[in-house]
């Protein structure tokens, strides 16, 4: 008898979950699906909160929340990753950094230490979430779009990397760098079209840049 209502209530939350999904999708307009597998991870996770849009915790806190103790702690460990850097000893320097934002996790300065540190390292994973958390609280500045879109980009996650790499290009079209960046992911993605506009635009920023040279030429014999 317990066990058929276990089973019972179990099909009444999988039932409640369904509706809510599809009530969810039907009105954001996407497509409703279900699986086995999904409907194990909601039951599972039937009292966890889902976020549907980003949340407090997602985003760099404000520094005046922070034990000012804690923030020279911080700045102490900080500037010992420097010292680890210039000697070399990538661990320690990594280790140092991660500790100094756990003690002040306010530090964007650090932040951009560690997607900068992760960037050289070529842990493009990690990168990619240090610049998310990033750009999460400070959107208008191209460099972390366009660091996050290298991350991205050396994943082959070329769709997400365009859309950053633009979105940088949006707020500063100055760098010939990032529009020879945006040109070859669009040549990756067969959108030659846009891949020839980006590099002659970057050709125009750089005219003795022989690398764009040599992309746009390839860009043209190819759309012959």
């Amino acid at each position: 008898m317990i066990k058929f209502l276990a089973i019972i209530t179990g099909l009444g939350i999988l039932a409640i979950i369904f509706a809510r999904r599809y009530l969810m999708n039907k009105q954001d307009g996407g497509k409703f699906f279900l699986g086995r597998k999904d409907a194990l991870r909601h039951f599972y996770n039937f009292f966890e909160r889902e976020p549907l849009e980003i949340t407090v915790d997602e985003m760099i806190p404000d520094a005046s929340a922070i034990d000012p103790k804690k923030i020279a702690a911080a700045d102490s460990l900080a500037k010992r990753a420097d010292i680890y850097l210039e000697r070399g000893d990538m661990k320690n320097c990594e280790k140092s950094l991660i500790k100094s934002i756990a003690l002040n996790p306010a530090s964007m300065e650090t932040y951009c230490k560690l997607g900068l540190f992760y960037l050289k390292k070529e842990q493009f994973g990690k990168a990619e979430a240090i610049y998310r958390k990033i750009i999460t609280t400070v959107a208008d500045d191209p460099v972390y779009f366009s660091n996050l879109g290298l991350a991205l980009y050396q994943q082959k996650k070329l769709n997400e990397a365009k859309q950053f790499y633009m979105r940088a290009i949006e707020l500063d079209n100055s760098r010939a760098g990032r529009l020879f960046s945006l040109g070859q992911i669009h040549f990756e993605l067969n959108e030659r079209d846009a891949a020839l506009e980006h590099f002659l635009r970057a050709l125009e920023l750089e005219p003795e840049n022989e690398n764009i040279r040599e992309m746009v030429e390839k860009v043209k014999s190819i759309s012959l």
